[in-house]
């Protein structure tokens, strides 16, 4: 059998043609006995040359492995069209999707061939243009098959796709291609003083972070770099000196990364002369922002993107341009962005509901029409013009989804690399045989204007194989039908005559309102700090924005970590401005309660105080409206200051009751909690007088008692029916006590002398 199979493969090869001959390498004599995993791919094709065809005899190289068992036999062929290139990128679409595009032709390349003891069988061949049978300009279909020699059963197929332009084609007029690419990290900072992990020091130096700066410093000039500036002003933190991380048992004290100051210096060098923007602070959930009525935080973001970016790049850097995650937005989103300044967006080519048919392309009779842009035979326009609520429209910059697709995708696989980059390439050659309308298209096309396709990769926390986009960015440079450029020169060829295609999907896909609604409590708490200070600070602005990066939408579990940390930030501050809540007391039916706050900050606060009763039952405030709120008061660092707050009690009131008194800034916002001070209120009025009536009486009836007692004193000494006798008296009768005196207008008694033993008379 062994010999059979020899036999076979070198007449094969003997009677083969020569352009289409090909060959199996021999197996190492050094080759590993060791039989491949079972996640071995059976299939890679490793190379095609030249990517781009130019002339009809000039071969293309073909070459790959085949693994599988070891001593086992297959062979290799490939299926090809001939005269018979894509007509529409549907049709490439479906060929490379195998789902019912068919080729017409194929022939064995490798005749039958066995695997080495290590299960592998390195292959190469060759073919001409001439002999698959390109004879015009096109994009052709061909796909490499490895099939079992014993049973013929297929083991393994790659497709790919080989865009042919003949050098005597007539002048091809290029299209233009503008990449967008970004640079964009999950927030690592809660408060701006404290890490919530320590995952940068690895990214930068052998992760992500270093190969997106590989990407940069070896990329094209014309590509434009979307920069969050959070990320930036991370690294830089790291790099500048200790910094701390959030642990599971407390916080512990990190050193300063010296590759992160590095990375950010070489990435600023890189970035120069090239075409940078910057995404909002923080690349924030922009729609889930405006559908939550957090519009402020939103235009701050874009206000703060701008202003971080420019100062960490040392060059100026606008938010001109925003990029919203998912590449889809709203009309409300939209009008938001607009009013802020924003001039164009970055959306994704299925951001708009299908345009219905354009009837203003109406041309003479018999004269074709241009295909409208949602048909598949026609590549989606890259910029189109959306009016909105201010007064200059937005560009809406539509990135082509498959190229984007294939620019952001993962080609770690052995062989994805060379396949996505071969469909790059025929993709964008079939967009421009759209426009010249080559053969091969779909009949009745006409010369379109200049077209400008728009690529940027799906994911935003891209992780980019630098070998492979350099390598797409250099073929898309050698292309003969494109032109690169940057995304600032794409210009709107139209309006919009469709609406936006943002979904019930889309929606869910926010952030949940309910953790939008802690970030809204802790945004006006950190109002409330920022503006109590003499000179306003923005000490958790930044933190807050973090909170609402698009990053959350996949990480709940993280997003609350970090919101939970701003808060204990955020009330730590808070803390040091404080109501005083010790007990008070007060008597009588009215009075005053004393309020004191302390402010323990380092600087003078202006601030507002509030105080209301909780049971006005028992303890009223003596105030219209029952609340009394102090004009804006000043108190000094490490200063307490008092306020008297004027109170009553009510009839059948006192007893325990408590007031509430609320700290507010100087435009009246909440500056944190409300703290409840206890007050013993005693109503005395009703005691006092009855202790002062029970005394007025007592102090009444002794002075009747005392006017009685001198009364009996001035009546006679005697009784004049017992006949006594009084004794006789040497006093005089000046001696005798005076008689009252007679008021003018009165009648004065007459005296009557009595003779001793005498009766008086009657």
């Amino acid at each position: 059998m062994i010999r059979k199979a020899a036999l076979l493969t070198l007449l094969t090869a003997l009677l083969a043609p020569a352009g289409m001959a090909g060959s199996a390498a021999a197996a190492s004599p050094r080759a590993a006995a060791a039989a491949p995993t079972a996640q071995a791919d059976p299939l890679v094709v490793e190379q095609i040359t030249p990517e781009i065809q130019r002339e009809a005899a000039t071969p293309i190289a073909v070459s790959g492995t085949v693994t599988g068992t070891p001593q086992s036999s297959v062979r290799v062929r490939i299926h090809y069209s001939p005269s018979r290139p894509f007509g529409t990128r549907a049709e490439l679409a479906s060929f490379l999707g195998d789902r019912g595009y068919f080729t017409t032709s194929y022939r064995t390349m490798i005749q039958v061939t066995r695997l080495d003891e290590s299960g592998k069988l390195p292959f190469e061949f060759s073919v001409t243009p001439r002999e698959l049978g390109m004879f015009r300009a096109g994009v052709y279909p061909l796909a490499i098959e490895v099939l079992d020699a014993m049973t013929g059963q297929r083991i393994a197929i790659d497709r790919t796709v080989l865009p042919y332009v003949p050098a005597d084609t007539e002048q091809l007029s290029r299209v233009r291609l503008a990449l967008a690419m970004p640079i964009v990290d999950r927030p690592h900072r809660a408060d701006d003083s404290t890490f919530m992990d320590d995952e940068l020091r690895g990214s930068i130096s052998s992760g992500r972070l270093a190969n997106l700066l590989k990407l940069v410093q070896t990329t094209h000039e014309t590509v434009t770099w979307f920069v969050d500036p959070a990320l930036l002003q991370d690294v830089k933190t790291t790099s500048a000196g200790p910094y701390m991380i959030k642990t599971s048992d407390g916080v512990r004290r990190a050193t300063a990364d010296p590759a992160a100051g590095k990375w950010l210096s070489d990435l600023r060098a890189a970035l120069s002369g090239k075409p940078v923007l910057a995404t909002p602070y923080g690349d924030p959930d922009l729609a889930a922002l405006v559908h939550n009525r957090l519009d402020a935080p939103a235009v701050a973001a874009v206000q703060r993107g701008a202003s971080a970016a420019s100062e960490l790049l040392g060059r100026e850097v606008p938010t001109s341009t925003t990029w919203p995650v998912g590449g889809r937005i709203d009309r409300d989103t939209l009008d938001e962005l607009a009013m802020s300044g924003v001039k164009s967006v970055l959306l994704s080519g299925n951001a708009f509901l299908p345009a219905p048919p354009d009837d203003s392309d109406a041309t003479q009779p018999g004269t074709p029409r241009t295909p409208p842009s949602n048909v598949a035979s026609a590549t989606t326009d890259a910029a189109l013009r959306v009016d909105t609520v201010a007064e200059t429209p937005v560009t809406a910059l539509l990135a082509d989804p498959t190229l984007s697709q294939i620019l952001g995708g993962d080609v770690s696989a052995p062989g994805n690399a060379l396949l996505a980059r071969q469909r790059f390439i025929g993709e964008t050659a079939m967009i421009a045989f759209e426009q010249t309308g080559q053969p091969g298209q779909t009949a009745g096309q006409r010369t379109l204007p200049t077209r400008t396709i728009v690529a940027a990769p799906d994911e935003r926390i891209w992780n980019p194989d630098p070998a492979f986009v350099s390598s797409l960015l250099k073929a898309a440079a050698d292309a003969p039908w494109l032109r690169m450029t940057s995304l600032d020169s794409v210009k709107p060829t139209r309006a919009a005559r469709s609406d936006f295609s943002y979904t019930d999907q889309d929606r869910q896909a926010e952030l949940r309102r309910a953790y939008l609604g802690t970030v809204r409590r802790l945004g006006q708490e950190a109002d409330a700090v920022s503006t109590v200070t003499a000179k306003h600070n923005q000490l958790f602005h930044e933190a807050i924005l973090r909170l609402t990066s698009a990053a959350w939408r996949n990480d709940r579990k993280r997003a609350h970590a970090f919101a939970k940390q701003v808060e204990g930030a955020i009330n730590d501050r808070l803390g040091k401005v404080s109501v005083i809540d010790t007990p008070r007391a007060v008597a009588g039916a009215d009075g005053q309660v004393p309020v004191s706050v302390a402010n323990n900050l380092d600087s003078d606060i202006t601030i507002k105080i509030r105080v209301t009763s909780d049971d006005e039952a028992r303890l009223a405030i003596d105030f219209p409206g029952g609340v009394y709120e102090t004009d804006a008061i000043t108190v000094l660092s490490d200063r307490t200051q008092l306020v008297n707050v004027p109170v009553t009690v009510p009839g059948g009131g006192g007893g325990e009751a408590t007031i509430s008194v609320q700290v507010l800034t100087a435009e009246g916002g909440k500056y944190g909690k409300a703290v409840r001070v206890t007050v013993r209120a005693t109503d005395y009025t009703g005691i006092a007088l009855v202790v002062v009536g029970g005394a007025l009486v007592i102090m009444l009836a002794a002075v009747v008692l005392r006017i009685l007692r001198r009364r009996s004193r001035r009546t006679f000494p005697f009784d004049p029916q017992n006949g006594d006798v009084p004794a006789p008296s040497n006093e005089t009768p000046s001696d005798a006590a005076p008689s009252d005196r007679t008021e003018p207008g009165q009648a004065r008694a007459a005296s009557v002398e009595v003779e001793r033993g005498d009766q008086p008379p009657a």
